[in-house]
């Protein structure tokens, strides 16, 4: 059970908060919405946070109104629980001294559950490196939180001019006019690739799955299909055997003759699929460090993002995509690889002219957007020109945006560069 002094805390750091906004950010440095006991106080301090980025005022009055507009006023604890929190702070000034205690206790709280966590994994018999990585990279996370990490420039700007010697790796993918805008997959990058339905983007994601092969090992995640299926699409894909006649196992002599041909690259190929149709944040970055620890690792591939599970089943489809988005970016990082999650784009293409998608159809969250590094979104004319396929380089954090034209090739499961060099237009970043 939580000590009272705990809670009293919460409400004395929401309570400067409220008083005045200059400390606002001095307190959102030291503490984040998870360090929170009480899933109230965290609404609250979001809500406070979201006014304040917005530049409007966030006093009792403001934070009331808009916690009513988004529906969790009363989750909140209602309006005389909001307005009793400015009483609970002495001082605005104290404010920051309450943040270093709330964020203390959130550091210890993760702390305790992740080693339970790990501890009974480990009792399970969970592998021991995959295990001891994640310790550490939840530790690294802890420890920034809690703003352990507060460097001057003066500390860091040799490395970084060090760097500048130093060629950045790209890793290319199957598609030319594509990096024309993004160059490759760059280690440590978040990739979203997202489509609506059947519009092929895991078509996309395993292409580039297998591509990645040729450089590495590769963990692929798939929560959509079996381990079969993908097989099955890379027998078309890289045997170039029609997809139908595989589905009806018609297979003429010929396509076995090709089928033999492509057997023995299969037998070395580096791609590892984990056909978790239940698959948490969890299991994805387990996979993924099992196989770097015994393979070593190219490439992440989730297939795809709002499918993963959350361990609270309470929380709201924005929510649990925010989280497993930024978890995403974390993961790509702490691993050094590229990652690349396939997404579902919502309906607002429907009602739009040519439905070509934009950067505000990405399903559930725009933590994805900010997240990324490169926003891929994939768009085809199914009714009109079925066998052609936009690729559009919404965003691009290391380079220009703009649209890659390619042809889609149903039958074998696969894209493929126009066979003229003018495939793409781009457009300022």
């Amino acid at each position: 059970m939580i000590p009272s002094q705990d809670i009293d805390a919460e409400r004395s750091v929401l309570g400067a908060m409220l008083l005045s906004r200059d400390v606002i950010q001095e307190i959102a440095e030291a503490v984040q919405g998870g360090d929170f006991y009480r899933p109230a106080h965290e609404t609250i301090f979001d809500t406070i946070l979201d006014l304040h980025g917005r530049g409007e005022p966030a006093d009792a009055v403001t934070v009331t109104a808009a916690l009513l507009t988004s529906g969790e006023l009363e989750r909140a604890g209602g309006p005389t629980y909001v307005h009793e929190l400015m009483h609970a702070c002495p001082s605005a000034s104290a404010g920051a001294y309450y943040a270093g205690i709330v964020a203390g206790h959130g550091a210890r709280r993760r702390l305790v559950q992740i080693a339970g966590s790990l501890r009974q994994r480990a009792e399970e018999g969970g592998d021991l490196a995959t295990l001891t990585e994640e310790a550490k990279t939840a530790m690294e996370a802890i420890n920034s939180g809690s703003g352990s990490n507060i460097r001057a420039v003066a500390e860091t700007i040799d490395a970084t001019l060090d760097s500048l010697d130093e060629a950045v790796t790209y890793t290319e993918s199957p598609w030319g006019s594509v990096n024309h805008f993004i160059l490759g997959w760059r280690p440590g990058a978040l990739y979203i690739v997202a489509a609506r339905p059947s519009v092929g983007k895991t078509v996309a994601g395993f292409q580039a799955a297998l591509s990645l092969a040729n450089k590495g090992p590769v963990a692929f995640t798939s929560l959509e299909m079996d381990h079969s299926e993908l097989e099955l699409r890379m027998v078309s894909q890289e045997a170039r055997v029609d997809m139908k006649r595989i589905t009806s196992r018609t297979l003429t002599n010929g396509d076995w003759q090709r089928v033999a041909a492509a057997r023995e690259r299969w037998n070395s190929l580096p791609l590892f699929i984990d056909p978790s149709a239940d698959a948490s944040m969890a299991q994805v970055a387990r996979h993924a460090w099992s196989v770097k620890r015994k393979h070593g690792l190219a490439a992440v591939v989730v297939d795809y993002i709002g499918l993963m599970e959350h361990p609270d089943k309470r929380k709201s489809e924005y929510e649990v995509v925010t989280e497993h988005s930024r978890k995403l970016k974390l993961l790509a990082k702490a691993l050094g690889v590229p990652v690349i999650a396939l997404s579902q784009l919502n309906r607002g293409s429907e009602s739009r002219e040519g439905k070509v998608p934009q950067l505000s159809d990405l399903r559930s969250s725009g933590a994805i957007e900010q997240d990324a590094d490169v926003v891929i979104l994939m768009h085809r004319d199914l009714m009109g020109s079925p066998h052609e396929a936009d690729l559009i380089v919404a965003k691009n954090r290391h380079g220009i945006t703009g649209t890659a034209h390619l042809d889609f090739v149903g039958h074998h499961s696969h894209l493929r560069d126009k066979a003229i060099p003018t495939g793409y237009y781009s457009q300022a970043a």
